[in-house]
């Protein structure tokens, strides 16, 4: 906030009460404003974000979706409470604290067993946030999917970006309808990365992030592997995997869906970077080429890192 700007302390929240301490919170994606605060009479930490009007749509159904997670016993912030920030004209939102480090900066630093371990949890909190079906009238996963990808390829064909095996990925992508028709369409966190998970004590605390939620199929949440795990850990991404489905190795349609979507991921972060952010192409394009090795030229569904168990 500006300096002229009176801070949390000494806020009211129902049903909480005064804020008796504030701290800044850094980092993420979001433009929220951020702060740890602490209530008079209450020892536990929670979560402040200030906002102006424009993402209040979207954070109502954040808040509805952290109910809804809540009730999938889902590791996240519990929703707390939500209204107006006078007098700056601004909104709230108060969660719950997660108490951690993201797992980008953890799980570098962690023995391999508890890389693991962590994938493992992240899999199985991912199995239960895709139990949040989608709402009546949202459109059909394979058409929109299908569609976004026809964008992001045409987009970067149009600026001149390419990588080794684009021909293939590209390929693989847009023959991907058939594929998807008929799966399932559920919440999708949207930005489901080490990033967004908070580890404490060498174990899964967590989950933060919500707030690029969508609808469509479940295993989509596994496209971000590449690009935003692989490099991390492959032992997570490993775990990820095998904790969402039960500990076992999946079957052979769930390779073909992670191929499928992976590639898609791919071309949606290359988009994406053409677009907002072309200082990180080098490093995304990096990324997309080390995908294609992982799948022997976009030619093998299972990554080779994955036998590495």
């Amino acid at each position: 906030m500006n300096r002229d700007e009176p801070g949390p302390v000494g806020r009211v929240i129902a049903p909480l009460g005064e804020i008796i301490e504030a701290y800044p919170v850094t980092g993420g994606a979001s433009r929220d404003r951020k702060f740890k605060v602490h209530f008079y009479g209450y020892d536990s930490a929670y979560l402040l974000r200030l906002f102006d009007d424009s993402s209040l749509p979207v954070k109502r159904n954040e808040f509805e979706a952290l109910h809804r997670m809540q009730a999938l016993t889902v590791h996240c912030s519990r929703p707390i409470a939500m209204g107006r920030w006078e007098p700056e004209g601004l909104y709230f939102l108060l969660v719950s604290f997660i108490e951690g480090v993201d797992a980008a900066a953890a799980l570098p630093l962690s023995p391999k067993p508890q890389q693991l371990r962590i994938g493992i949890q992240a899999g199985e909190e991912l199995r239960r946030i895709g139990g949040y079906a989608a709402p009546e009238g949202v459109t059909g996963w394979a058409r929109r999917r299908l569609e976004a990808s026809e964008r992001d390829i045409g987009l970067l064909r149009e600026r001149g970006v390419s990588f080794r095996g684009a021909q293939e990925a590209a390929a693989l992508t847009l023959r991907g309808g058939e594929l998807m028709q008929g799966r399932p369409s559920s919440f999708l966190h949207g930005s489901f990365r080490p990033a967004n998970l908070i580890v404490q004590s060498g174990r899964l605390a967590g989950i933060v992030g919500f707030g690029q939620f969508g609808w469509g199929d479940p295993l989509y949440e596994f496209a971000g592997l590449p690009v935003h795990a692989r490099d991390v850990s492959a032992l997570f991404c490993t775990g990820q995997i095998l904790g969402y489905h039960g500990g076992q190795e999946p079957c052979p349609e769930f390779w073909s869906l992670y191929a499928l979507y992976a590639a898609m991921g791919v071309f949606a972060a290359l988009a994406q970077a053409a677009e907002h952010a072309p200082e990180r192409l080098p490093a995304v394009i990096a990324q997309a080429e080390r995908l294609g090795d992982d799948h022997n030229g976009f030619a093998a569904e299972k990554p080779d890192w994955f036998a590495e168990l």
